[in-house]
C-alpha cells in the first residue's frame, strides 16, 4: 500500500514565487493561452512582472501546499481595501514588459485578467484562485486549502467566503458543494465567453457562522 507524504499548508514566501507562477500557468493553461501568443515559460515571466504589486497588498493572503518542500497547491484570498492610485513605478514596469513581451500581449493579458477580477464587498473574503498540481489532484489538497481559508475567514471576522467558478467546471463545483458552499447566482457574460470560451459563471458563498472556531491558531489578517 502506498503511503502519501504529508501535505503542509504554509504562508506564501518570496522564494515560492516562481513555483507558484508555474503552477498557475499549468493549472489555467487554456485561459492564459487564450489571451497571449506566448509559450508557458513566457507567460510565467509575464505573470511575474504583473503580479508583483498584488502579492504585496495588505488585502491579499496567499498560501501554498507543500510536499517535501515542493509546492503542489496554492490558494489566494482577497478582501476589500481602499484603492491606491497607480504608482509611477507601475507605469515604468508596464513599458518594460511591453518591450520584453510585446504591447499586444501585455495589453491583452491585463485586460483579460480584468474580466476575471472581482472586488469583494465589506466583510467578504474572496477566493481569487485555487490551483492544484495535476499530479496531486483528487488527493484532498483542494479540501485542505479551502478548509484553511474557511477558518481564516471565520477567525478574521469576515461574514462569508466567496468565489466564482466556471459553469462547466463540474469537478470544482462538486468540491465546493462538499465544502458547504452554496450557489448564490449564475451569470452569463458574453465577453468572458468570447475570450475564455466559458460564458456561464456561478457565484458561490460559504457563511462563516457555519463554522465553530477551532483551538488551533491561524494567522489573522493585518
Amino acid at each position: 500500500m502506498m503511503t502519501l507524504n504529508p501535505i503542509e499548508i504554509v504562508p506564501y514566501q518570496k522564494e515560492d514565487n516562481e513555483q507558484v507562477r508555474e503552477l498557475l500557468v499549468h493549472a489555467f493553461h487554456g485561459k492564459f493561452h487564450s489571451l497571449v501568443n506566448l509559450n508557458d515559460n513566457g507567460i510565467v515571466k509575464l505573470l511575474g512582472g504583473i503580479w508583483t504589486d498584488d502579492l504585496q497588498a495588505s488585502s491579499v493572503k496567499q498560501i501554498v501546499a507543500k510536499e517535501n518542500g515542493e509546492i503542489v497547491g496554492t490558494l489566494c484570498l482577497k478582501w476589500k481595501e481602499t484603492q491606491q492610485p497607480m504608482k509611477e513605478s507601475s507605469n515604468i514596469r508596464y513599458k518594460q514588459l511591453c518591450q520584453q513581451f510585446g504591447t499586444l500581449n501585455v495589453s491583452k493579458f491585463i485586460i483579460g485578467m480584468q474580466f476575471l477580477a472581482y472586488k469583494p464587498r465589506a466583510r467578504e473574503c474572496y477566493v481569487d484562485h485555487i490551483a492544484i498540481k495535476s499530479s496531486h489532484r483528487n488527493k484532498g489538497i483542494g479540501r485542505q486549502l479551502l478548509s484553511w481559508a474557511q477558518h481564516f475567514a471565520a477567525l478574521s471576522g469576515f461574514e462569508q467566503l466567496s468565489l466564482y467558478v466556471a459553469g462547466k467546471n463540474n469537478q470544482a463545483i462538486h468540491l465546493y458543494e462538499k465544502m458547504a458552499f452554496s450557489l448564490e447566482s449564475s451569470r452569463y457574460n458574453l465577453l468572458r465567453g468570447f475570450i475564455f470560451q466559458e460564458p456561464v459563471w456561478h457565484f458561490m458563498t460559504w457563511k462563516t457562522n457555519h463554522l465553530q472556531p477551532r483551538s488551533e491558531t491561524i494567522e489573522k489578517r493585518n
